[in-house]
């Protein structure tokens, strides 16, 4: 069973300036050029529950729906102090640890050249993908882009998730994909994995498009988030992997857990997107899931280090 490296333990001391009821949490202060690019450590981690895919990532309008129509099943689910909540430009949250997302690295150079990045952000999440809001160039050769998103983040004093798409892979089309043509052995072939993992804080795997009933009987969501993370491990050892979950590629609640119970052991946590979350389906989805979930996964579960 794979367990949340000590990476997390830069989580639990690098996000917004929160007051963590942890052991493992440190002292904040504001990003600096000076500031080291971060390394693994061997000192184990303190995380709830008995395995590592008891955290996650949600984006703020989604994280929000969530609460308002089932806060009992967020409670349970999700703790603040392990969720990662994707802002954009003029987005806040109160509850969990911001991130500021980017779906460009040129977007990311100007801010940081700007100064216009919020004082209280601590990581930034590269999220590049074949669509207008990350540049051909950065589409063409998505592994020197994360390197340079991950080197400018680092010397300024963030942590740093990378997201690369399943469909940055060369002559992907949506018709293929949707014709059951999976592409994720070009993905690896890319080193899309182990790259992510060598230069990022979290290496999020993109792997919700194989939920699909096209891809379900083929066991292709699993399939992939194994090899990704095999890839990604044999580059960093000490990654921290995150696995893409969606209500909108499952029929059901069922789907969703299936493909979690699936991967928790081979993941650290769990990006949680909910599309159309301001319809009430897609939100039903996700709060059930929610309840389903296991009780050592939830935020309720057994804790370490006297958290």
């Amino acid at each position: 069973m794979i367990r949340l490296r000590a990476t997390t333990v830069i989580l639990a001391s690098a996000v917004l300036a929160v007051t963590l009821v942890t052991a493992c949490s440190g002292t904040g202060g504001q990003p600096s050029a000076a500031t080291a690019t971060p390394t693994a450590s061997p000192t184990p981690s303190c995380h709830p529950g008995v395995s590592g895919a008891e955290n996650w990532i949600m984006g703020t309008g989604e994280l929000s729906a969530a609460r308002s129509a089932s806060p009992s099943s967020v409670r349970y689910a999700v703790n603040p102090a392990h969720l990662m909540v994707l802002l954009l430009r003029g987005q806040t949250s109160s509850y969990g640890h911001g991130v500021a997302d980017f779906r460009s690295y040129a977007e990311f150079k100007k801010m940081i050249r700007q100064g216009t990045i919020p004082a209280g952000i601590r990581w930034v999440m590269y999220d590049n993908e074949r669509w207008s809001l990350t540049p051909a160039n950065e589409q063409a050769n998505p592994v020197r882009y994360e390197r340079l998103f991950a080197g400018l983040a680092h010397r300024h004093g963030y942590k740093v998730i990378l997201a690369p798409a399943q469909d940055l892979v060369p002559g992907w089309t949506k018709q293929s994909f949707q014709a059951g043509n999976a592409i994720w052995r070009g993905y690896l072939s890319m080193g899309l994995a182990a790259a992510s993992a060598r230069y990022g804080d979290i290496y999020e795997i993109q792997a919700q498009p194989y939920e699909t009933s096209t891809y379900r009987s083929q066991h292709a969501y699993a399939s992939f988030v194994a090899a990704a993370a095999a890839q990604a491990r044999a580059a960093n050892p000490g990654a921290v992997i995150y696995a893409g979950l969606s209500t909108q590629r499952v029929s059901s609640a069922a789907q969703l857990l299936q493909d979690y119970l699936a991967t928790r052991d081979l993941v650290d946590g769990y990006w949680m997107n909910i599309p159309r979350h301001n319809e009430p389906g897609p939100v039903a989805i996700a709060d059930q899931f929610f309840r389903d979930l296991p009780a050592s996964a939830s935020a309720g579960a057994a804790a370490c280090g006297g958290i």
